[in-house]
Order: structure tokens, then C-alpha cells, then sequence
């Protein structure tokens, strides 16, 4: 809990010296050290940001759930070849496939621990 609110306050202490650092720095005209080294990167971020713009101009309701439906369909391919990995798994592994059959209700009945009924499905 110490934790959280340490870092909190360095946080906060953090963005206070960023706004003072930059009111400064528009009060005097001189840059400061950390604009000079992000004027390199602003190239960088500004054609980035364009490209965003860009396609988000692009972007109406059909375009989104056209682009929506493509990501879904490729995630949910991807989440479903790791789950038949994982059954193929543990379809070969005896223990687990014990533990499938038993959850499906296909294991082993014994004749004194089970209902009435569940004997005589078990004879059958």
C-alpha cells in the first residue's frame, strides 16, 4: 500500500516539475534540454500522428465493423488453435482424459458409492 502511494506522489511531484520546466521555458524563450532532445523525434511523431488521422478520416461505420469483424475472426482463430492444442494435450495424456470421461459421465460406477439410478445406467 506504501507502494502505491509513493509512487503517487513521485508521480505527482513529476508532472509538477514538468509544467514548471515548461512555463519557464515559455517565460524566458530558451529551450531546455528535454525539448532539444525531443525536437529530434518530433519528425518522427507528427508523420505517425498524420498517418492516424488519415485513417481515421477514412474510417465510417462499415469500414469500422468490416476492420472489427476481420480482427475478431483472426483472434478468435488463433484462441481456438490453442485451445484444440490443449485438448490434443490432454486427450493424450490417460490421467486427463480419465478426468474428461469423468466430467462427460462416462467414467467408472462403483455399486456402493452410486444412486440407484446411476447403477442401473451403468449396466446398461
Amino acid at each position: 500500500m506504501y507502494i502505491l502511494i509513493s509512487i503517487f506522489y513521485i508521480s505527482l511531484l513529476g508532472m509538477a516539475a514538468m509544467l514548471l520546466l515548461k512555463r519557464r521555458e515559455v517565460v524566458s524563450g530558451r529551450q531546455t534540454v528535454v525539448s532539444r532532445m525531443g525536437r529530434v523525434s518530433d519528425h518522427f511523431f507528427m508523420s505517425v500522428f498524420g498517418s492516424v488521422r488519415r485513417v481515421i478520416s477514412h474510417m465510417n461505420r462499415r469500414t469500422f465493423i468490416s476492420i472489427a469483424q476481420w480482427a475478431a475472426y483472426h483472434i478468435l482463430i488463433r484462441v481456438r488453435g490453442v485451445y484444440v492444442e490443449i485438448k490434443h494435450q490432454a486427450l493424450s495424456n490417460p490421467h486427463s482424459k480419465k478426468v474428461i470421461d469423468a466430467v462427460r459421465g462416462r467414467g467408472e460406477v462403483s455399486d456402493h458409492g452410486a444412486s440407484f439410478y446411476l447403477r442401473q445406467i451403468s449396466e446398461k
